[in-house]
């Protein structure tokens, strides 16, 4: 299963570096055609098999968020610009959602697996307010360089230890199915919630 989704086509997305102003160009939509909602399907992305470290320093599986949809957005926690204002787009949808926020995961990867560990990954949840809603995830960089691909998102290491990386939100159904994306830090996140609340629905 892992070879499969490591033979997924990545598409080309805009890398945005964390220490500079700068903006994606691209801001649409993406959406995929995926199985509907049920037992987990062969291309969920909770089937991969990696064990993942949270800020609460347990260890867990994607497979554990089984059951609701799924926000899920890649970052490092030394990012000094793109990473914060990714975080506060999401923090931002679970206070739209109101009441509904408690059934939905709200899961942030970090692919700085040298320096995330769960120890740093509680200080930034701390330092940006976030709830328990949100789970941040330290993982192997295979792990991590794996969930990227499944996720589209695209990300290389600088010299000076920080990463350039696309910035993309992802949403899963509670199946761990690929449904939709929206790329663009402070981007508009109408269709964003129009598809969370159509899954909450379903």
């Amino acid at each position: 299963m892992k070879k499969f989704f490591l033979l997924t086509v990545i598409g080309s997305i805009l890398f945005t570096a964390c220490n500079n102003n700068s903006k994606s160009a691209f801001t649409g939509e993406i959406e995929s055609n995926v199985a509907p909602v049920g037992t987990i399907p062969e291309q969920s992305i909770y089937n991969l098999t990696d064990t993942f470290t949270t800020d609460q320093n347990q260890t867990v599986r994607l497979s554990d968020f089984a059951g609701k949809p799924t926000v899920m957005v890649m970052i490092f926690t030394h990012c000094d610009y793109a990473c914060p204002r990714l975080t506060a787009d999401v923090k931002e949808l679970e206070e739209k959602l109101g009441k509904n926020g408690d059934k939905v995961n709200f899961v942030l990867p970090s692919f700085d697996s040298e320096r995330d560990f769960p120890k740093q990954l509680a200080k930034y949840k701390h330092d940006m307010k976030l709830d328990d809603n949100f789970t941040l995830l330290h993982g192997s960089d295979d792990a991590m360089r794996t969930l990227s691909v499944l996720l589209n998102v695209q990300y290389q290491k600088n010299q000076d230890g920080n990463f350039s990386h696309s910035n993309v939100i992802s949403v899963l159904d509670a199946s761990g199915n690929l449904i939709f994306q929206k790329e663009g830090i402070q981007a508009n996140h109408e269709e964003t919630m129009k598809k969370l609340n159509e899954l909450l629905k379903g």
